[in-house]
């Protein structure tokens, strides 16, 4: 598993070069649209189009027999998902503008529920439906914090 992260680690010759090593070696990447349009432009792919770059991260050389799966957000337009070059796109929750209180924390908070959903065994729908929920808890909210009791059940 690994996260695009931030921009700037594509950007940065030696961080993106750890990126480009490991690679074949990450089953699961995950990352938002502004990383992987920033990915696409440091490997002169010549696109803006999020769902090919998905397509194009999934379909890199593996060294491992399992499939790529690549997880791109897109804010509160539909996650990309791709695996072996097949993109499908999976709704988000929309929330009222007046909802939105902070939106420091969500990538990662979607990254840790599509996660949870993944170690129980659940879907891919099932995951991205889980950190759907996650990232939009955190963003109702100042700083990364969490209801109580999240209502969400996996």
């Amino acid at each position: 598993c690994m996260n695009l992260s931030a921009p700037f680690l594509m950007q940065v010759p030696p961080f993106k070069a750890v990126f480009t090593e490991t690679m074949p070696l990450v089953d699961f990447l995950f990352g938002n649209e502004t990383e992987a349009r920033t990915w696409a432009e440091t490997e002169s792919w010549d696109t803006t189009d999020v769902a090919f770059i998905a397509t194009r991260l999934s379909l890199i050389p593996s060294a491992k027999s399992r499939k790529r799966t690549v997880v791109i957000t897109q804010g509160c337009d539909p996650t990309i998902v791709a695996i072996n070059g097949h993109v499908t796109e999976y709704p988000v929750l929309t929330l009222p503008k007046e909802k939105l209180v902070d939106t420091n924390g969500a990538g990662d908070a979607y990254v840790g529920g599509f996660l949870a959903g993944l170690v129980k065994g659940k879907s891919i729908e099932e995951c991205c439906k889980a950190g759907a929920y996650a990232a939009a808890e955190i963003v109702q909210r100042s700083g990364c914090t969490f209801p109580p009791r999240p209502d969400f059940k996996l």
